[in-house]
């Protein structure tokens, strides 16, 4: 995928190949993206067909929280599990 020069989003845990899946969903702003949080814009990726795993809903919540992924409680952790399980059912 071809990055385009833009404005970082400047959110921690995001590099420059999420940055564009999220400019794709219209996230093209840190505010923008503080405003909606990381489940919406998990949600939102899977809305535009994208297939974004585990680690990226990780690292979405934690960009929402300004901590690194891996640090995320294990608690955090399986209420995000749990949560995709439920929007993955028909």
């Amino acid at each position: 995928m071809e990055h385009k020069r833009h404005k970082p989003l400047d959110l921690r845990n995001i590099g420059p190949e999420t940055e564009d899946l999220l400019r794709s969903v219209g996230i093209t702003s840190r505010a923008q993206f503080e405003r909606l949080g990381g489940d919406k814009a998990y949600l939102l990726l899977l809305e535009a067909g994208h297939k974004p795993n585990q680690t990226m809903r990780f690292m979405l919540k934690g960009a929402e929280e300004d901590i690194d992924w891996h640090i995320l409680a294990e608690r955090e952790k399986r209420i995000i599990r749990s949560r995709a399980a439920d929007q993955d059912e028909p």
